[in-house]
Order: structure tokens, then C-alpha cells, then sequence
């Protein structure tokens, strides 16, 4: 049977991810607004998420995204409370393979959360869903994000030129994969992020 992706909860040792869903509109929107200096030096679609309504229109687009099973959108959260957000991209189940993308808020940053769900979502894309590649993109200048990145043990692949346009400015990014015998010959390294 597969699964509903507009249900799922994934739990580690902290974080638990679930399923975003429309209730999620007003903690995502405030959590966005609180970290906004945080988090637009890096991600242009901070910007066009000024009133609770353009949250909530894009809630609607990942929860007919995930009705369709076409991507993953979970909140992580921690003791019961959003903390962030973790996504795939649109998955390509003819090639087997996926992007990933997340966000902490700033209070809740450099506590291993985003490392901890990533490595969650991965051990469901690679063990439940079969896929066979995964890859994931960090401005080059994101510290923080590629050291989660290294952390999980992904393999740089090269530099996306000016790959992405954040405000005035386009970024470079570093481009990781991990294939599915990555995953597998890293896990012992990841049962720390996995084992409750």
C-alpha cells in the first residue's frame, strides 16, 4: 500500500516531521516573519511571503502537490512546536530521484535539527519510497546549510554558476548527491539523527 503523503509523521530522537497541513498557515507565517533577516539572505520565496494569505496559497500548492504524490512538504517539529520546514522537490519516479530543501527558524538554528530531519526524510525517500538518487543544492556562501550537507554525508558534485537570483543578486550554489548505496554505506554514521 502507499503512503498518503498528506499524513505522514517521521519520527527521530527529537524531531518529529508530519505533514503540513492548512492549520500549519498561521505558526509557518509567523515563524517566516520572525526569522525573515534570517532566512531571505538565502532563499528568494521569503519575499513573496508578506500576509498569512500567501502562506496559505502555498500550503494549498503543496498539499495538492503531495494529494498527487508528485513532493513531500513536513513540518519539523520539536516538543510539539514548528520549528521549520522540510520539502522535497517535484520527485521524477521514472528516474527514481528527488531534491531536498529545508529552513529553521532563527531562534531554533545550530541545534542539529535540520540535520536530524534531513536524515529522517532520507531514510523514508531511500527505505520506503525506493528512490535511487537524491540531491540537494546550498549557496556557496551558506555556511550553515552546507555543513549540515557535509554533516549528512552527501557527495559534492560541482558549482551551479549564478544558479539562483535572491533579490538583486545571483548565487552560486553547490550542488550534493547521495544515491541510494551512499545512504546505506552512511547509516551507521546517521544512527545518531535516526534512533529514538
Amino acid at each position: 500500500m502507499m503512503d498518503d503523503f498528506n499524513s505522514l509523521t517521521l519520527s527521530g530522537p527529537r524531531v518529529v516531521l508530519r505533514s503540513v497541513q492548512l492549520a500549519d498557515v498561521n505558526s509557518l507565517f509567523r515563524i517566516i516573519s520572525n526569522s525573515r533577516e534570517h532566512l531571505e539572505k538565502w532563499l528568494p520565496w521569503v519575499d513573496y511571503v508578506r500576509t498569512v494569505d500567501d502562506e496559505r496559497h502555498i500550503v494549498e500548492q503543496w498539499i495538492y502537490d503531495m494529494q498527487l504524490r508528485a513532493a513531500i512538504h513536513l513540518c519539523i517539529t520539536v516538543e510539539n512546536g514548528i520549528v521549520g520546514l522540510i520539502s522535497t522537490g517535484q520527485i521524477d519516479w521514472m528516474n527514481q530521484r528527488t531534491s531536498v530543501g529545508y529552513w529553521i527558524s532563527h531562534d531554533k538554528a545550530r541545534n542539529n535539527f535540520a540535520t536530524e530531519a534531513a536524515a529522517i526524510l532520507l531514510k523514508y525517500l531511500f527505505e520506503k519510497l525506493r528512490l535511487h538518487r537524491v540531491y540537494i543544492q546550498a549557496a556557496t556562501g551558506n555556511d550553515a546549510s552546507n555543513g549540515v550537507i557535509r554533516k549528512l554525508g552527501f557527495k559534492f558534485e560541482g558549482v551551479l554558476r549564478e544558479n539562483e537570483r535572491v533579490k538583486e543578486y545571483y548565487f552560486d550554489h553547490n550542488i550534493y548527491g547521495m544515491t541510494e548505496q551512499d545512504f546505506q554505506d552512511l547509516k551507521q554514521d546517521l544512527l545518531p539523527y535516526l534512533q529514538k
